[in-house]
């Protein structure tokens, strides 16, 4: 992301973005087609402004910066008031929110899990069908 990008989002928003939010968009960790760039962590303009469309309101989150999803009922955000903020998943069907991870760096690490997980995933189905048996349809 570029500056004019940040700024552009600090519009939207109506506040600063945290540093930390903006250093990992400027250098960003994952693969431009990875799910962390679809879904958990959006690094494109268009995306981030989308996700800023979300509301919650709560006495503690003073200024809620909503950073992601996971693809389905949950979207990720900041408490873009606070340095150390931790990340909060909110479950878009109850409108309830809880701590998902205390820091920015284990919400990264999370993301990271995750993605080792699908390539788990992606690698056993492979395996499956390289070793499977011509009479074996269902595998």
């Amino acid at each position: 992301m570029t500056d004019q990008d940040f700024q552009s989002i600090e519009k939207c928003v109506g506040f600063p973005l945290p540093a930390y939010y903006r250093a990992t968009l400027s250098s960003y960790p994952f693969a431009a087609n990875s799910f962390a760039a679809e879904f958990m962590l959006p690094n494109d303009l268009n995306a981030v402004i989308e996700l800023s469309d979300a509301e919650i309101s709560s006495p503690e989150i003073r200024t809620p910066l909503f950073v992601g999803t996971d693809g389905s009922e949950e979207w990720f955000f900041v408490d873009a008031s606070k340095p150390d903020s931790g990340v909060f998943a909110f479950e878009l069907e109850t409108g309830k929110h809880r701590l998902l991870t205390p820091t920015w760096g284990a919400f990264l690490d999370h993301i990271r899990a995750h993605h080792a997980e699908i390539a788990a995933d992606e690698e056993a189905m492979r395996q499956r069908k390289l070793n499977k048996k011509c009479w074996e349809f269902w595998k």
